[in-house]
């Protein structure tokens, strides 16, 4: 099953997930609209499409439940996109929620944004070949390895903050730490499960899945008292989230005459300019992409 699929008793046929998909990655069956595994990015464009809310993801609240009850070191990775998603508490008071949750420590993703945009930086002032593109995004990269497969070599070799930030804690940080990543994208979700990357981080939360969580122990974070951030702080990496984000972070030049980097995001123009760079119409040194509108605008940064 793919992370994203349909609820049969909740699909009323109005097939707005099959007109939405960017990737005609839905079809139906017995008048029901059904994910195809094989074409579906997960995205998450049908499930903010779905209005009966058919369109599911796949939980992962069961298993981290389960890493919570075995009293063993559980660490939330809070994806820097979190404001825009919980917007009622502050940083310290969601950090105090997830520990009354069950975390022993909190730590935000930040970091890893900053150390891979370090390499992005050091990659392309060494390159002298072939054009870079992002490889953070993992709808983008499932898009590129599905639909573009002569592109992949054209990749950047690096992980996102995610995975980044999972490899620090349990390579160097505490071997023994469980690790739930937590942000707004379904995408994650897949990209957790790669076995490219397998065992950096434990479970994927979406914000939706947290808020239910805290609801299901009746914790309000905006009534909690500040606790502080536990890892390496961050700089500029809490600006990843943002669109034109890996440029801030990296501090790499936009020179709109040179056109040396390209920023794309939204399906649309992902889709056009991944057609055009395909057919060696675009010679950019680095192209940024994002199938939202940054990870601050993720696909379920504020559904419930």
């Amino acid at each position: 099953m793919s992370i994203v699929f349909t609820d049969r008793e909740k699909c009323k046929g109005c097939y707005a997930c099959i007109r939405g998909c960017p990737c005609k990655a839905i079809k139906v069956e017995d008048g029901k609209a059904q994910v195809i595994k094989e074409r579906c990015i997960a995205c998450g464009k049908c499930i903010q499409l779905c209005v009966p809310k058919a369109k599911q993801v796949e939980s992962d609240t069961g298993v981290v439940w389960q890493l919570l009850a075995q009293n063993r070191d559980a660490i939330a990775v809070l994806s820097s996109s979190f404001p825009a998603a919980l917007l009622s508490c502050t940083a310290g008071q969601l950090v105090a929620a997830l520990k009354k949750l069950g975390f022993s420590e909190v730590m935000e993703d930040s970091f890893g944004a900053e150390l891979i945009s370090r390499e992005y930086a050091r990659l392309l002032s060494a390159n002298e070949g072939k054009p870079l593109l992002s490889s953070h995004c993992p709808a983008v990269v499932s898009y590129i390895e599905k639909y573009h497969p002569r592109l992949v070599a054209n990749l950047a070799p690096i992980v996102s903050p995610m995975i980044a930030m999972g490899r620090i804690i349990k390579w160097q940080y505490n071997p023994e730490a469980s690790v739930v990543f937590i942000g707004p994208c379904v995408a994650k979700k897949a990209e957790g499960r790669d076995e490219m990357v397998a065992r950096a981080v434990d479970a994927v939360l979406t914000f939706a899945e947290l808020k239910e969580m805290f609801a299901a122990k009746r914790i309000t974070p905006e009534t909690e008292k500040e606790e502080p951030f536990s890892g390496p702080k961050p700089d500029l990496g809490r600006l990843f989230p943002l669109s034109k984000g890996l440029f801030r972070v990296a501090r790499l030049p936009e020179d709109i005459i040179k056109s040396d980097t390209i920023n794309a995001h939204g399906k649309d123009y992902v889709i056009k300019i991944m057609r055009e760079f395909a057919g060696g119409d675009i010679t950019a040194k680095l192209i940024n992409l994002h199938f939202c509108h940054g990870c601050i605008d993720g696909r379920l940064s504020i559904m419930t």
